[in-house]
């Protein structure tokens, strides 16, 4: 029997909870699996709730010691089979998602309150998808947290404040109607930092090899849950933004209207100035309370958003391309100042990106359609001379003014493309891949999964459980704010926690904050028996009181990342190499087709064969062409930054080449003058100094009042010491004469005591009296003519001295 508090009774508490029991049937079929959104059937909430699917209900039960038993949660019409959950970050909602429906609970506080088998709450049904789930996240920065987020397969994006519309999403974005993102198919999306304010509005999404930005990702009508820091970050970085603009492209006031890309600086700015008004205004400020379910809740600020002419936002980049495939993106490392990400694809490949840069919001405006790549370039234009009909003609210089205003435009936006709309890539993991793992062999897909701020897990082909601890992140923030960045070493550490050869259908992270004996995974798989697995990833139990990091616990073996990696800078061909890769490795006669195999022989099958070559071929070659536009673009680009550099460069040489011309003869005319003038200052030094020495010599100054008072003073001491009155002998006499009576008396006294060897006692104490008498006068009158006798040297010094 395991004891109380331990790591096994913890385990028990959550495999003996019903609703895991008779999740699979013997015959069911374990070769069936969506794959349209990666699967996980399981939910834990504030690591006490659990919500776990079983076909198309969702049971519900809390962990505890004493009972076992679990509600079910109420949906309006459960007619499809339900094959994931997400809950959003408040625990407020949680989203059942099928292939291609979607429902919405309302989850109370506590779950098992009540009688009853249901659950106390509400359903919703979300409605036009349009087609099959990709993916649902949550908008964590939209109040009240019920802005739920839909990918699908026809790469439409689509969000629903359930607060306002079931069947009207605030934002539509159908992906392939921008120009930026034709040929694409969409694989995945994430939201940036939920603490970062601009990362919280920031949607990436990503394609087969690269990553597009949707900011901001919002509606106009939608308020926003936020805090005053992250307001105050959102603020600098577009300061920061401004500062490069202004740097690159100094302008006045008048150039403003003519530059989209001060206008969308600016307007970023008015927008993040809006909001923080609103919390240091004078009406008072409306707070959202999150997390109620727990033992720590905390406060958000509700601000409502000001977007001038808002008629929904657009599509950037693409941010970032990669070499390799990618199949999820998730964010991970929460903070107030940067986002932070990671990508994976089937072939194990590990991506970690930072948004290190500052973006632009780039939205539609009403009244306004500008696409950048549709400028025109106009043809060199002469200046010619105009005749009126009546007067003198003038040069025309209209056109050539428009041609520089169209060249500056143009620059603008390819300085705002490439220094404003990247990722910054930090690093790359390539994992060990087992052939098991690959999904060419099971079609089952990688992605990833939440663990907590600095730790996530990849799920390799949907059957190895692999945790990703990224403990460098707060070094790596610390060190961003502190300006230090190029000096951080992204190095993170995996441990492989779980690995079968059946796919994972459930997972949950549950951390044991009762009896503290750590932290643990909760995995279940597509088996007919022992479905359910626990994993102990962190244990408290064998912890010492030391200030050691934890250990990531790995039943198997741990894998280990490439060396550290100092952040550099990618070249400015990266991206472009990484896409023509991608185009390189495009197969036209994928799908069955078998490239030049009796394609001369006629047959309906044949002309189908014929045609589907001819179109991925056309199809191929329109990407090529693009990449070429793009490819020239990218080079006319860098050629007139360079030109431009190497102009600045000229100008600096000729200034250098004038201002040391000369400066040996100016350094040594100076040096010269500087002794001359340090020569005449000791002379006139010398001259002053002797003249005071004269003057002081010379003059003769009459005697002040408090000098006068001080010579009677001494006057007066040396009267009373030396001179002698008409009544009264001086001190000096009188001192002697009593010196002389003593001395008579000493003298007596001796001659009295040889006469008189024998004194009685009688007499010897009338002398005793009579000596202490005149010991005390001598002792009294000594004080006094010491006194006077001091001050009397005191007053000659001063005399000699004068």
């Amino acid at each position: 029997m395991s004891s109380i508090g331990s790591k096994d009774e913890f385990i028990s508490q959550i495999t003996r909870q019903s609703i895991f029991r008779h999740f699979f049937n013997p015959g069911t079929n374990k070769t069936d699996a969506p794959t349209s959104i990666p699967p996980n059937r399981l939910v834990c909430r504030g690591n006490r709730d659990l919500f776990f699917i079983s076909n198309n209900l969702v049971r519900c039960c809390t962990i505890n010691p004493n009972t076992i038993n679990y509600k079910l949660l109420q949906v309006e019409k459960p007619y499809y089979e339900i094959t994931s959950l997400a809950i959003n970050k408040s625990g407020t909602l949680l989203a059942l998602i099928g292939e291609e429906e979607l429902d919405v609970v309302t989850l109370p506080a506590n779950v098992m309150k009540g009688p009853g088998a249901n659950v106390e709450g509400s359903s919703f049904t979300i409605k036009n998808l349009n087609g099959k789930i990709k993916k649902c996240l949550w908008q964590t920065t939209a109040a009240n947290d019920s802005v739920l987020v839909v990918l699908n397969d026809k790469s439409q994006v689509k969000a629903y404040d359930l607060t306002k519309s079931l069947e009207v999403p605030i934002v539509d974005l159908d992906l392939k109607s921008f120009a930026n993102f034709k040929n694409q198919g969409a694989t995945s999306i994430s939201f940036g930092s939920d603490k970062n304010l601009a990362g919280g509005l920031t949607l990436y999404v990503t394609t087969r090899s690269s990553i597009y930005a949707v900011y901001p990702f919002t509606s106009s009508t939608t308020k926003l849950a936020t805090t005053k820091e992250a307001i105050d970050v959102a603020l600098q970085d577009t300061k920061s933004a401004m500062e490069l603009i202004q740097e690159k492209y100094p302008t006045n006031l008048t150039d403003i209207a003519f530059s989209p890309l001060t206008k969308a600086a600016l307007k970023q700015f008015e927008y993040f100035a809006y909001l923080k008004n609103q919390l240091n205004g004078t009406l008072p400020t409306v707070e959202e309370v999150r997390d109620i379910h727990t033992d720590n809740p905390y406060k958000l600020f509700v601000v409502q958003q000001h977007l001038a002419d808002f008629e929904g936002p657009t599509l950037q980049g693409p941010v970032a391309t990669l070499g390799s495939e990618i199949q999820d993106i998730a964010s991970f490392g929460e903070n107030t100042f940067v986002s932070l990400l990671a990508s994976v694809g089937d072939n194990a490949v590990v991506n970690y990106f930072a948004q290190l840069a500052p973006m632009l919001m780039k939205y539609k405006v009403s009244g306004e359609v500008s696409d950048e790549s549709k400028e025109p370039t106009p043809a060199v234009q002469v200046p010619k001379y105009v005749k009126p009909k009546k007067g003198f003609g003038f040069v025309d210089n209209t056109e050539v003014q428009e041609r520089a205003l169209v060249k500056q435009t143009q620059s603008q936006a390819s300085f705002w493309k490439e220094e404003l709309t990247t990722l910054d890539l930090l690093h790359t993991d390539k994992l060990p891949v087992d052939a098991s793992d690959s999904s060419t062999s099971n079609k089952l897909p990688t992605y990833l999964g939440g663990l907590d701020e600095d730790r996530f897990t990849i799920f390799m082909g949907s059957k190895k459980v692999v945790i990703a601890d990224c403990a460098w992140v707060k070094d790596f923030v610390s060190d961003l704010v502190g300006d230090r960045v190029d000096d951080v070493a992204v190095t993170p550490h995996y441990g492989v926690a779980s690995s079968e050869p059946e796919p994972i259908l459930a997972f949950a992270y549950i951390k044991d904050e009762i009896t503290s004996t750590g932290e643990y995974l909760v995995v279940i798989r597509k088996k007919t028996q022992d479905d359910l697995e626990v994993i102990q990833i962190v244990n408290n139990e064998s912890e010492e009181s030391t200030d050691k990091p934890k250990e990531l616990l790995s039943p198997t073996d741990k894998l280990k990342s490439n060396p550290a990696l100092i952040y550099n800078a990618p070249p400015p061909f990266s991206g472009l190499v990484a896409e023509l890769q991608t185009l390189a490795k495009t197969n036209i006669a994928a799908g069955g087709l078998q490239g030049n195999s009796n394609l001369g022989v006629g047959g309906v099958e044949n002309l189908e064969s014929l045609n589907k070559l001819s179109v991925n071929t056309i199809q191929l070659a329109s990407e090529y062409s693009i990449f070429g536009i793009k490819l020239q673009s990218r080079i006319l680009s860098n050629l007139d930054s360079l030109k431009e550099q190497r102009s600045v460069l000229d100008k600096i040489k000729l200034q250098c080449e004038t201002s040391e011309h000369g400066e040996d003869d100016k350094l040594a005319k100076l040096t010269e003058k500087q002794e001359k003038l340090d020569k005449r200052f000791s002379e006139l030094q010398k001259k002053i100094f002797d003249a005071l020495n004269r003057y002081n010599r010379n003059r003769s100054l009459p005697l002040s009042d408090a000098e006068s008072t001080w010579f009677k003073e001494i006057d007066s001491v040396d009267n009373a010491v030396n001179s002698t009155r008409q009544k009264e002998a001086s001190l000096t006499e009188k001192i002697e004469q009593l010196s002389l009576q003593v001395k008579s008396m000493v003298e007596a006294s001796k001659e009295k005591r040889d006469d008189n060897s024998e004194i009685t006692p009688v007499e010897q104490l009338e002398l005793e009296q009579k000596l202490s008498k005149l010991k005390n006068w001598l002792v009294r009158e000594d004080k006094a003519i010491q006194a006077l006798k001091d001050k009397l040297t005191s007053s000659l010094k001063v005399l000699d001295k004068q």
